[in-house]
């Protein structure tokens, strides 16, 4: 029986540890709107992705800690699964804003999250099934959000933790191309 996946080795200290949380942008693609992901050949959670032609993603412009990305694993009787969450703010309370946050709950195949966090990675989100809503508020009341929407997307179908949106040049991770990458990906 041939060995589908092992372990490829521990796990060493990090010289200094990592510095938690997300930074404030976020781009939602829509899952339709990717052409295509490819997988780096030796880092296997490092993906790239290109665009349908004329297709752009979704800028969400944050406040303090309100991106939020997690993974988690769910113990499946035959095999795992992975549950992605990721929590926004649409701190605008005006119409546009809720027009597109409806336009979120009424996608069909759901958005990818992709966030850089602190330690400057960029993490993918709903990659394999797609993100949609699984809370979706408003509350005039709320003094923190002056009267945003937050939203939690979620998917309950992923095959692994998050992957890494990477450039890799010369096999190494490109912190500037990665990020002139990101920023193609929401840019006219």
């Amino acid at each position: 029986m041939a060995t589908c996946r092992q372990l490829k080795g521990g796990a060493a200290a990090p010289c200094e540890t990592g510095t938690s949380g997300m930074k404030t942008k976020t781009v939602l693609i829509r899952k339709e709107d990717i052409a295509g992901v490819a997988r780096h050949a030796t880092i296997k959670k490092a993906i790239t992705l290109s665009l349908v032609a004329g297709k752009k993603g979704f800028l969400f412009q944050g406040l303090g800690s309100s991106n939020a990305a997690r993974a988690e694993l769910v113990p499946g009787k035959y095999k795992p699964s992975y549950k992605h969450d990721f929590d926004l703010v649409a701190f605008d309370p005006g119409p546009e804003q809720a027009e597109t946050m409806e336009d979120l709950a009424a996608d069909p195949e759901g958005v990818v999250s992709i966030t850089q966090d602190n330690n400057g990675y960029y993490k993918v989100l709903g990659l394999n099934a797609g993100l949609r809503p699984s809370a979706l508020k408003t509350d005039s009341e709320d003094a923190d959000l002056g009267g945003g929407i937050p939203a939690t997307l979620t998917s309950e179908k992923e095959l692994g933790l998050a992957d890494y949106f990477m450039v890799m040049t010369d096999g190494v991770y490109d912190a500037a191309a990665t990020k002139t990458a990101f920023e193609a990906l929401y840019s006219a």
